[in-house]
């Protein structure tokens, strides 16, 4: 025999011997037998994937000690609970005890702030909102003086309170964008980076931040967008380079600066070929969820990487790949030669240990129809099938009446562990919300998601009693001019600039109305400035149709109906990690549906809000990851917020097409991007799976989801 085929033998049996006694499956050996470290494992729902990562692990450490030498692991997860998971794993399942004291398990945020520490003395992490408020309020205020179209909103009495809460956010996400403060300090270099972000799929965040620039106003609308982004440069970008060196200066860290801090300094380390050497290098270094990861964490890693003379394994699945809004690339996971500059071996997990039969057939039919992906062998590993049912009604309303019995009958089965209500948006949990609190019947949702508790919903409330006041006889009406600038104040996306309110106030004391409907028809002579160009009275023109039509709305529903659709002020800023930014819907669209039972009949509706809210509690949407879900048997989520969660019974919301897709989804990646949220939304169900479709939806016809139809299933 020839001493290269010796060798091969004997490598193979040791391969053979190396696992000892497990259930591997022969995917999951591949995995973990893969020699190179630069590795990408595509691993499907269900598919083992933990079980695999831990394997591959022991693997090379086993190899390492063979060979007389150490191994350690560091393994980077995208939440607390998987990294608890993981650790859990390894301390307390016996075939991994070899692991316990040379894996180190953590999410991103953690390690690198670890080590930010170590060179920031007594580091003040901000987190709340009042403290990010008074952060640009105060410690920012010096610089924000000294750019001109800041300085008019930030010093601007009504636009101020809006425009300070989303800043921080927004100078936290252009970080996430892999912006730099040290690296795009010249519009050569600014645009260098625009055109990186085009070329990976995440274009969309810089027209999402162009339009929030306009619309405060601090960039020109009527322009073309290279115009806009040049001022963007010189209106914003100095501005938020120079906020970011002064908080690091004075040690004020965001959660996103965790990250971005810990990436400058270890460029430095590298730079100056400080590399990580004995007992604290990482000789293997493994990702999860790797299709979740933003730009800013995809820099991070690779340093990581080049500071341990190490590669990275990846891992994750880019039929999950959902977190585009939040800064994520599904182009990542897909082509990680090109932006992460190494060859990787490919390997995929193709048994679905988890789900039902049904649901791994009905799951993979609809995901093929993808293009952008990996394609996939994936078969269930269980016979047993779950419950599908495609439900047709007439309307939401008899959606919401036909899920309020369905949940009533399951809650009183023992053999039912938890139930999931999935929708695409927030907005579609709201009729539920109402309807479950009226009936005594508790459920949970994250607080952002619970949209009666928001200011939002205040908001609305106080429209409606406006509204109601806007037929009542004099002495009793509300102040016309005061209430119409309240109106005014709510038609855009922020309230009037001081200047435009102060002029349009005039004009309309120097007729003196005596009612709103007087003052609404003297606001439509108005031609004086009104957000930006307001020539011919184009803008008053808007502004005026608007609060016209909520005015002689007829009943709760067509008036809930216009708010939602006319009044652009109602939809808050959730910030970055709340939910998807690109498809915020009207935030009220699915309410004014379920209040046409109410008529004309105000005071009923109020009093049933006024209820609902009263029996509501507060979860804050990082509780509801982590507190025991054996607690909570029923569940109110957007399907953003359903992976990596299982349910035994899962009814997805409104199954018609522009709600899955979403009707703003018009490119080719924006609607794979959706099949792929439905296809997390669907693959949550064990037990029970049931499909929610409206044959009518604010009062025009509906047509059921195509997902339906690409399933196999029948609506």
């Amino acid at each position: 025999m020839a001493d290269n085929e010796k060798n091969a033998s004997v490598t193979e049996i040791s391969d053979i011997n190396i696992f000892g006694a497990t259930n591997l499956d022969m995917t999951q050996r591949e995995f973990c037998l893969e020699p190179a470290k630069a590795v990408r494992l595509l691993a499907p729902a269900g598919s083992g994937k933990t079980y695999s990562i831990l394997w591959r692990c022991l693997v090379a450490a086993r190899r390492a000690a063979a060979r007389g030498e150490s191994a350690r692991f560091l393994i980077f997860t995208f939440t607390r609970v998987a990294r608890d998971e993981l650790c859990d794993r390894i301390k307390n399942d016996s075939s991994f005890s070899e692991l316990d004291g040379c894996v180190e398990v953590n999410t991103l945020n953690a390690w690198s702030y670890r080590r930010l520490k170590l060179r920031i003395h007594s580091p003040r992490l901000l987190t709340s909102s009042n403290d990010r408020s008074f952060l640009v309020s105060n410690d920012l205020q010096p610089i924000w003086q000294q750019h001109p179209a800041l300085r008019e909103v930030l010093t601007d009495s009504k636009l101020k309170i809006r425009a300070t809460k989303s800043l921080m956010d927004k100078i936290d996400f252009l970080k996430g964008l892999g912006f730099r403060h040290d690296k795009h300090t010249d519009i050569k270099s600014f645009k260098k980076h625009v055109r990186w972000l085009d070329q990976a799929g995440l274009y969309n965040h810089v027209t999402a931040f162009l339009e929030w620039l306009q619309d405060l106003e601090i960039i020109e609308r009527e322009v073309s967008e290279s115009l806009q982004i040049s001022q963007t440069f010189e209106r914003f970008m100095l501005f938020w380079c120079e906020a970011v060196a002064h908080l690091y200066k004075v040690a004020k860290i965001s959660l996103e600066d965790q990250k971005y801090w810990g990436l400058v300094e270890m460029e430095c380390a590298l730079k100056e070929r400080k590399y990580t050497t004995g007992a604290a290098r990482c000789h293997h270094i493994v990702v999860d969820e790797f299709q979740d990861v933003n730009a800013l964490d995809l820099n991070l890693l690779s340093v990581i990487a080049k500071l341990n003379k190490s590669e990275l394994c990846i891992v994750g699945d880019d039929d999950q790949a959902i977190y585009e809004w939040r800064g994520a690339s599904p182009d990542f996971i897909l082509s990680p030669d090109e932006f992460v500059g190494k060859e990787y071996a490919l390997h995929v997990l193709e048994i679905n240990y988890r789900c039902p039969n049904n649901i791994v057939e009905y799951s993979q039919r609809l995901i093929k129809h993808n293009q952008r992906r990996v394609d996939k062998n994936v078969r269930a590993a269980s016979k047993v099938v779950a419950n599908i049912d495609v439900v047709p009604v007439r309307s939401v309303e008899a959606s919401v009446e036909y899920v309020l019995a369905l949940v009533k009958d399951l809650l009183q089965n023992d053999s039912i562990g938890n139930i999931a209500l999935i929708s695409r948006k927030r907005s579609q949990i709201i009729p539920y919300q109402i309807v479950f609190a009226g009936a005594d019947i508790p459920f949970f949702a994250a607080e952002d998601l619970n949209v009666m508790l928001s200011s939002a919903f205040e908001e609305l409330k106080q429209l409606l009693v406006l509204k109601a006041q806007f037929k009542a006889l004099a002495p009793f009406w509300p102040d016309p001019v005061e209430s119409l600038l309240k109106l005014c104040d709510k038609v855009k996306r922020y309230p009037l600039k001081k200047e435009d309110r102060a002029k349009i106030k005039g004009h309309l004391l120097s007729s003196r109305p005596g009612s709103l409907e007087d003052a609404l028809n003297v606001f439509y002579l108005y031609q004086g400035s009104l957000k930006g160009d307001n020539a011919g009275g184009k803008m008053t023109g808007e502004f005026y149709h608007a609060i016209h039509d909520f005015l002689l709305a007829e009943s709760v529903a067509s008036t809930i109906h216009v708010l939602s659709e006319q009044f652009d002020g109602l939809q808050k800023d959730y910030g970055k990690s709340q939910d998807d930014i690109f498809y915020a819907d009207p935030p009220f669209l699915y309410l004014s549906a379920y209040a046409e039972r109410y008529g004309n009949d105000y005071t009923s509706f109020y009093e049933d809000v006024e209820k609902a809210i009263s029996t509501l509690v507060r979860v804050s949407p990082n509780e509801d990851d982590v507190v025991d879900g054996r607690k909570r048997k029923l569940h109110l989520m957007t399907a953003l917020r359903a992976k990596g969660k299982e349910f035994d019974v899962v009814v997805i919301l409104d199954c018609n097409q522009d709600i899955w897709p979403s009707k703003l989804a018009d490119t080719v990646a924006q609607l794979e991007a959706e099949r792929r949220v439905f296809y997390v939304a669907f693959t949550r169900g064990k037990k029970q799976v049931v499909l929610m479709v409206n044959y009518q939806m604010f009062q025009e016809p509906a047509f059921p989801s195509p997902y339906i139809r690409e399933m196999g299933l029948e609506a």
